[in-house]
């Protein structure tokens, strides 16, 4: 689903039309929005982890795919090393 398609779905039915402000969406909604607009529908994890440890993992993720200040990071800290454990760098230093 796309954002467009996202935003029409969420307003379409909206009783409130008049309403300036937005339609707000839960932690869950954004979460699994963002996981798969960003990382793909396809994007999963194998392992039996709890929400809170897949959300780092899709953090990380996320970051190293589309952050070039992140990767820098990554770079400073752990020079020579190509593949980063699925743990934030700073944790580990």
């Amino acid at each position: 689903m796309t954002a467009t398609e996202l935003m029409a779905e969420r307003y379409k039915n909206r009783e409130d039309k008049d309403n300036i402000f937005g339609v707000g969406m839960s932690d869950a909604e954004f979460r699994t929005f963002i996981i798969d607009y960003l990382l793909g529908e396809d994007w999963y994890v194998v392992d039996p982890l709890g929400q809170t440890q897949i959300n780092e993992i899709a953090l990380y993720e996320i970051l190293k795919k589309y952050s070039k200040r992140f990767k820098k990071e990554c770079k400073s800290r752990k020079r020579g090393i190509k593949n980063v454990p699925r743990t934030f760098i700073s944790r580990n230093v």
